[in-house]
């Protein structure tokens, strides 16, 4: 996540470029003010992802002292929207600070234009390598594998193991497909 952010910031013969999410129209901007982006969306992500664990706690303990039953229909619903109150607030923090820069940068000049879909698809394949879509593709296996152990995947709730695995292999191969056939261009 980092990483991904931090690529948003490239190297050309003046200095750094910034395009929103790697594709956005390039806008100029100084290495302080480079470093000063990164390390406060590090500083913020940071804070978003430790405020997790005290609510978290937080859920824990009001499921226990309000619902004692945690079999029942009402504690399943309850950790649902328990789950959904502590990412939404972390994934609005999270896109809060991941487009903090475009906001800054939103009046300046552009130093050109927008990559097309072509250049962008470029980009994207020239970052995804065949060891991380084989070990993607591994991790669909390894899930079917194991939950298998625990119960039958293909009857009952246990197919939607089958399923999710199944779709994490299909799409890493896919993604395989389309990078090779890309390359063969």
């Amino acid at each position: 996540m980092r990483q991904t952010f931090q690529d948003q910031f490239s190297t050309d013969s003046n200095g750094f470029i910034y395009r929103k999410n790697q594709k956005g129209v390039p806008l100029r901007v100084s290495a302080s003010e480079r470093d000063d982006c990164v390390t406060t969306f590090n500083k913020r992500i940071r804070y978003a992802m430790w405020s997790i664990f005290p609510t978290t706690l937080l859920l824990i303990l009001l499921l226990v002292w309000i619902i004692p039953d945690p079999n029942s229909q009402i504690a399943s619903v309850a950790i649902w929207i328990g789950l959904a109150a502590i990412l939404v607030p972390f994934m609005a923090v999270f896109y809060w600070a991941w487009n903090a820069p475009a906001r800054e940068l939103q009046h300046r000049t552009p130093a050109g234009a927008a990559l097309t879909k072509e250049e962008a698809r470029t980009l994207a394949f020239s970052k995804i390598t065949y060891g991380r879509l084989a070990l993607a593709a591994a991790m669909g296996v390894g899930l079917v594998w194991k939950m298998s152990a625990k119960m039958d995947v293909f009857h009952g709730g246990g197919v939607v193991w089958l399923v999710v695995g199944g779709l994490l292999i299909g799409f890493a191969s896919i993604q395989a497909i389309r990078k090779w056939r890309f390359n063969q261009q």
